[in-house]
């Protein structure tokens, strides 16, 4: 009777043991599969109309000098991404509340850098307030612009830096509807990237006059916090030996 309590106590902790043995096997196994998973998954990244940096083409494919950078870089990091244009406010708000979105070219603010893993930089902005040519407006410097109808555009860093100081900013849904109401006289000046105001005015044929720059500013991708780590460390390293090709060829 000894015998046969003792053979039933050794079956069940032989049971029991292998259950035991067989959770910890299926969780070490988990997580690793999981990570690849994660790290497989494409990336949807977003961005808007910011020539020369980011734009659709006549054919609607999504071109510029930051999109052929990142492009470049993401191939040679294999990583897939799918691109997407859309209005400025909706790309950046998709990237921070929703996994696996990017959204570039974003400024890195001190007010933004938690809530992203940031790549870059892409290219570098220089911030420049702009008004009509034929308004004859001689302002020189952001703290002449009190008074003024100053036209920015929603989420938008350069905008958000000009309100930090004071200055009445009407908000747009994207940079070219702020180009047209300059032109219509709803605005006095704009503030933007000088490249991209200066690009904007030669296409819709407006003659504007560069009032001043007031700050530089890199452009990076900001991705959401679910996109691995390690991942974007790989984007890094492929973003900054293009860059570095690019500094040798220059020289």
């Amino acid at each position: 009777m000894a015998n046969q309590v003792t053979h039933r106590w050794q079956y069940r902790m032989a049971i029991v043991l292998l259950t035991a043995i067989g959770s910890c096997s299926l969780a070490l196994h988990a997580m690793p599969l999981a990570a690849m998973t994660n790290e497989a998954r494409p990336l949807t990244i977003n961005t808007e109309e910011y020539p020369p940096f980011n734009y659709a083409d006549g054919q609607g494919q999504i071109i510029g000098s930051a999109t052929l950078l990142l492009r470049s870089a993401l191939r040679q990091a294999d990583i897939e991404a799918h691109f997407r244009l859309l209005p400025w406010a909706r790309a950046y708000t998709e990237a921070r509340l929703r996994e696996h979105h990017c959204v570039y070219s974003t400024t890195r603010t001190p007010e933004r850098e938690a809530l992203f893993h940031w790549v870059g930089p892409l290219v570098v902005n220089e911030w420049a307030a702009f008004s009509l040519v034929e308004r004859g407006l001689n302002i020189a410097s952001l703290s002449g612009l009190h008074g003024w109808r100053v036209g920015s555009f929603r989420e938008d860093a350069v905008g958000d830096y000009v309100a930090s100081r004071g200055i009445n900013v009407l908000r747009a849904l994207s940079e070219r509807e702020n180009i047209l109401r300059l032109e219509a006289g709803l605005l006095d000046v704009i503030v933007t990237g000088k490249a991209t105001g200066e690009f904007m005015a030669q296409e819709q044929h407006i003659a504007l006059a560069h009032l001043f720059t007031f700050h530089r500013a890199p452009l990076y991708l900001a991705c959401h916090p679910s996109v691995p780590e390690a991942l974007l460390a790989r984007l890094q390293t492929q973003l900054d030996a293009l860059h570095r090709e690019m500094q040798e060829e220059s020289q």
